[in-house]
């Protein structure tokens, strides 16, 4: 059974998020860091009163740290 079948046919709304938020994970094109955001801060049946919040400050530091990836360490022979 296809993740998106699990979905469909979850028996309550706390698995179809779960089902949801992994079936997003596993969608060609669909960006990981930005689908793991949704599924921890939103996808949820009782998200926080300040998940929208939450959700924001974690992908502003996802865009952060994508626009400024580390430097590659060089070895020193």
């Amino acid at each position: 059974m296809r993740v998106e079948d699990k979905a469909e046919t979850a028996d309550t709304p706390d698995a179809f998020l779960t089902a949801l938020g992994e079936s997003l994970k596993g969608k060609e094109g669909v960006d990981v860091g930005m689908a793991d955001i949704l599924r921890t801060h939103i996808l949820k049946v009782d998200p926080a009163q300040n998940a929208v919040t939450q959700a924001k400050d974690a992908i502003v530091k996802l865009a952060s740290e994508r626009a400024n990836p580390p430097e590659p360490e060089v070895a020193n022979d």
